[in-house]
């Protein structure tokens, strides 16, 4: 259950309505009637991860509300003291994609073509960066499990690289299929916007594209940037730059493959990275 503190806060809003646990990760989730109550509850990801913000999801939520973008309308927000609170509206749904892969390509890029066309407004006080922050996960190292080393070296030697001109726009950061809840064959809601920023499109493109190369395979993930494309109006976004330094994030929490289906992925993850590799520009 919530804290004292926050169960006295909810109380004064919502009466006494039940209270619902609906999981825990990186907030604990409570149902509350037709609301949902999202506590910010890791203190030592709130002390350093400066995405783990719901001063910044708040901020998002509220630029969200007068846009065609599905995100949870913010109700009430608690900032203060330990293990702050969001309480937001249930957005309809389950993450349980549909069985076709185009239908959730279609979607998902049309999706995220609402979402860039947002004008970030306020947002703007939080910009991209990458998870990566080599003063605190030190220097990046090639995985000593893979039999593709050349290719991790240069896989981490492209964040220090000039980056592509991307002008700026509203990106969610963390888009992939997981922050998506189905209604049938279309998309009821996007959650987890603690991320949102201002930054390069292209991020949310490698990384719903990573998302989907690992769970459907390479082939599926490269149509999503003609969906997108067909989507937007947009052909300028995307850039193999990104997709590597999305990977090298993504690699900071992998751990060596242990069984089968960890294998699996993780030969997806190298095709991926591979693939990226191969269409950088030369020169």
């Amino acid at each position: 259950m919530p804290n004292t503190e926050t169960l006295a806060w909810l109380r004064e809003l919502v009466g006494d309505l039940p209270i619902e646990p609906m999981g825990e990760g990186a907030n604990r989730l409570y149902g509350v009637g037709d609301l949902v109550l999202r506590v910010f509850h890791d203190s030592e990801r709130l002390a350093a991860d400066p995405w783990y913000r719901p001063e910044q999801e708040a901020r998002t939520l509220r630029l969200l509300a007068d846009t065609p973008v599905p995100a949870p309308e913010l109700i009430a927000a608690r900032l203060e003291g330990p293990a702050p609170a969001l309480l937001t509206t249930r957005v309809p749904g389950t993450p349980e994609p549909p069985a076709e892969p185009a239908v959730l390509l279609r979607h998902a890029a049309e999706l995220l073509a609402t979402i860039h066309a947002v004008d970030p407004g306020d947002a703007g006080s939080a910009q991209y960066a990458p998870y990566y922050d080599p003063a605190v996960d030190g220097a990046r190292t090639v995985p000593t499990w893979t039999t593709r080393p050349h290719v991790w070296r240069r896989m981490l030697d492209a964040p220090a690289e000039e980056p592509p001109y991307a002008a700026p726009g509203f990106i969610h950061r963390d888009f992939h299929a997981e922050q998506l809840l189905w209604v049938g064959e279309r998309i009821g809601g996007v959650v987890d916007w603690t991320t949102g920023c201002v930054g390069p499109r292209g991020i949310d493109l490698a990384r719903i594209r990573l998302n989907l190369a690992l769970s459907h395979g390479v082939a599926v993930a490269e149509e999503f940037l003609p969906a997108y494309a067909k989507a937007s109006g947009r052909t300028d976004d995307h850039h193999p730059y990104w997709d590597l330094l999305d990977a090298g994030d993504a690699l900071l929490d992998w751990p060596e493959p242990k069984t089968r289906e960890e294998l699996v992925e993780w030969q997806r993850f190298e095709a991926w990275v591979g693939r990226a590799v191969r269409t950088l520009p030369r020169g």
